[in-house]
């Protein structure tokens, strides 16, 4: 049997790290010792290595990346909630003696430009978690990025079930998922009587997945899914793409139409509805939770009842405690944006507290040992995955052009004058 030599020749042996190579070797002892440092060396130079140093250090900054696409959403108030979070957090002795500062990095909500975000940040050493990213098509794909270098991602908006579904042990969603809400919009429906309603779906991952968890839970429930249809995410804003189907779905007489799309194309969605004289109630699912609605449908949004994650007439005290703050510092409402973002930071901040440093495996194990974080958007509890357990939704109604808390699930009529709002649209 030949033997394998016991050190190849230099020009056979793989050299991980150039700068501990020996040129030649001339003895076992010699090789062995060269060959331990060479990988000591390149382990050294890792993001992983190089972050947990950072870790270690007794001073300077802590320092969370927010991954978001700020030139594009700047009419969200997240940043907002981020920084009276950080604020907050620094007044009361920053994270482990340390000041917390978060980096703004903008992902222009691009796939491609996403996850050369997460590459940059899993590349520096300074960066310890990143809050992010605004659409679950960029975080899904992002995700193992982080992960694979080392970083802990914290996805506050994210509600595709696929991110959690990766077997990625640093990655925690802060949000509900699209399958809750179509749950518990269901439960809503039934709740209210209605046995037969319609299901207009955005042609996408979210409008699939919410439509799909509407529809098995309401047919558990004994609701029967009359009438369903898609539309395509590219069509032009405009009434005339659903006005055939909803001529149509008119002559079905539903008792609700459910719709699992996003502003504005869903806006156009729910004014066309009611010009063609649909008087039935409209659910819509979280993503109709946005000014466009009632920018867009104008008065044919009146009476919607949409999911959402925060409210500032939530009368809970950690939501009065951050609306009252929120308002003292910038002079406005708070929306479910700056609700999350406070939130996320404050939720991150804690677990780092626990764990007793920065170090991302060690902040990832202290989240998923948090018993109850109550927060201003609900408990936090993390299940194996990642995800936020028991993150209940809030109901909103559109009253006179604005959202409006439900108090109960059953708070109020759907739609107290649906006919004048079919004659106002027309």
């Amino acid at each position: 049997m030949r033997r394998h030599p016991v050190f190849p020749s230099a020009s056979s042996r793989p050299v991980p790290c150039r700068a501990f190579a020996p040129r030649v070797v001339r003895a076992a002892a010699a090789a062995l010792a060269l060959a331990a440092l060479s990988l000591a060396g390149c382990a050294d130079d890792s993001p992983v290595a190089r972050r947990a140093r950072e870790a270690a250090r007794a001073g300077g900054e802590v320092v969370v990346a927010a991954a978001w696409p700020w030139e594009a959403r700047g009419d969200f108030r997240y940043g907002q909630g981020l920084d009276l979070a950080v604020e907050e957090v620094n007044r009361a002795g920053g994270v482990l003696g340390r000041p917390l500062r978060v980096l703004r990095v903008d992902d222009r909500e691009s796939v491609d430009e996403g996850r050369l975000v997460a590459q940059r940040l899993t590349d520096s050493a300074r960066v310890m978690a990143v809050i992010g990213h605004l659409q679950s098509y960029v975080t899904v794909p992002a995700a193992p990025i982080y992960d694979q270098g080392g970083l802990l991602l914290f996805a506050p908006v994210s509600t595709d079930p696929a991110l959690t579904r990766q077997g990625l042990g640093r990655v925690f969603r802060g949000s509900f998922t699209q399958d809750a809400v179509g749950r518990q919009m269901a439960e809503y429906a039934a709740a209210r009587g209605y046995r037969r309603v319609g299901i207009y779906y955005v042609r996408n991952p979210y409008g699939r997945g919410l439509a799909n968890a509407f529809e098995e839970r309401a047919q558990a429930l004994g609701v029967d899914v009359d009438a369903r249809e898609a539309y395509d995410p590219t069509e032009e804003v405009s009434g005339r793409a659903y006005e055939q189907t909803l001529a149509e779905w008119k002559a079905r007489d539903l008792d609700a139409l459910f719709v699992a799309g996003e502003v504005p194309a869903a806006a156009a969605l729910v004014a066309e509805a009611r010009r063609q004289g649909i008087t039935a109630p409209i659910l819509g699912g979280d993503a109709l939770h946005a000014e466009t609605l009632v920018r867009v449908a104008g008065r044919a949004a009146e009476g919607a009842i949409v999911a959402s994650m925060f409210h500032p007439a939530d009368p809970r005290p950690e939501v009065q405690r951050f609306a009252a703050a929120f308002r003292a510092r910038w002079q406005a409402e708070p929306d479910m944006f700056s609700a999350i973002a406070y939130d996320a930071v404050h939720v991150l901040a804690a677990a780092m507290r626990r764990a007793g440093t920065t170090e991302p495996d060690a902040v990832a194990r202290a989240l998923r040992d948090t018993v109850a974080y109550a927060g201003v958007t609900g408990p936090f509890r993390f299940g194996p995955t990642g995800d936020a357990l028991d993150k209940p939704i809030v109901r909103l109604q559109v009253r006179g052009g604005r959202f409006e808390y439900l108090s109960s699930a059953l708070a109020h009529a759907p739609a107290a004058d649906a006919r004048s709002l079919v004659t106002a649209a027309r």
